[in-house]
């Protein structure tokens, strides 16, 4: 079988048409095949926990790039929607919230430890001084582990909404461990995430409103069933943010995650 019509792309892979109801997720070939075959193994494990993910169909190997076979959903990114309807924006992120509290209700046991993978990433950067990553290090020892399911990578982009059918895609971090540390993921994307530098200032205006409030309704509609202060989500965005620093983002919002990092460094450690 050949590759279709490209559908989705993102820094690790491209994500193809397979057939008529299937897509094909074409790793980049830099990926270790170990990250290829934790993606594999968590996408089994999150469908035996009957949570609402794409089915997986199976891996290959396509011109010596691994891949990974999943069914086809015909439906738009939650992004998508709300971009073609901003006045959605408190009913997407409740459904967005909502989605995010079915995920963390799981047992993530047989996942990988969300403490090793901050960690490692952490210790991997070359933007932070020894020092700085070791004082970051200590700090999450010192966060209540947790381990309950958590995504990794949970924002807009990766939900998929048609009609009233909703799968979450992309479980290739999804880790055992605290949701504070993957809603604090989820809220440096929402606050953080690049925007290029060209673009028309009114449309950087409104795409900056329309996701601060999108992250405000967020955070509001998910603190109604969790109890959590809003410090204790800011302890867990400085190991998060550190280690999203080795991430192929672009080098203006690594500025900003790093700016931000050292700020709450001396917040917390200036005492």
């Amino acid at each position: 079988m050949t590759l279709g019509k490209l559908i989705g792309s993102g820094n690790t892979a491209e994500v193809y048409e397979w057939g008529e109801n299937e897509v094909i997720k074409l790793f980049e070939q830099r990926i270790p095949e170990s990250l290829v075959d934790g993606e594999y193994q968590s996408n089994m494990l999150i469908q035996g926990l009957q949570l609402p993910s794409p089915l997986v169909k199976g891996k290959t190997e396509i011109d010596g790039k691994k891949a990974i076979i999943y069914e086809k959903i015909n439906g738009n990114s939650l992004t998508k929607q709300l971009t073609r309807n901003p006045f959605a924006i408190r009913d997407k992120a409740k459904l967005f919230s909502q989605l995010h509290r079915q995920i963390h209700e799981k047992d993530g046991a047989a996942l990988p430890k969300q403490t090793t993978y901050l960690t490692r990433n952490i210790q991997y950067t070359d933007l932070l001084t020894s020092k700085e990553k070791q004082s970051i290090c200590d700090f999450l020892k010192q966060l209540p582990e947790g381990n309950q399911v958590c995504h990794g990578d949970f924002h807009p982009d990766n939900i998929l909404v048609f009609k009233k059918q909703v799968k979450v895609i992309d479980w290739m971090t999804a880790t055992c461990g605290n949701p504070l540390g993957d809603i604090a993921r989820t809220y440096i994307i929402l606050k953080h995430a690049y925007l290029p530098k060209n673009m028309p200032a009114f449309v950087r205006a409104s795409l900056e409103r329309v996701r601060n409030r999108f992250c405000t309704y967020y955070l509001e509609e998910y603190r109604t069933q969790a109890s959590f202060t809003l410090e204790d989500l800011e302890k867990w965005t400085i190991p998060v943010m550190a280690a999203r620093l080795i991430e192929g983002v672009h080098p203006d919002e690594k500025a900003v995650l790093l700016e931000e990092t050292r700020n709450l460094l001396k917040k917390y450690f200036s005492h």
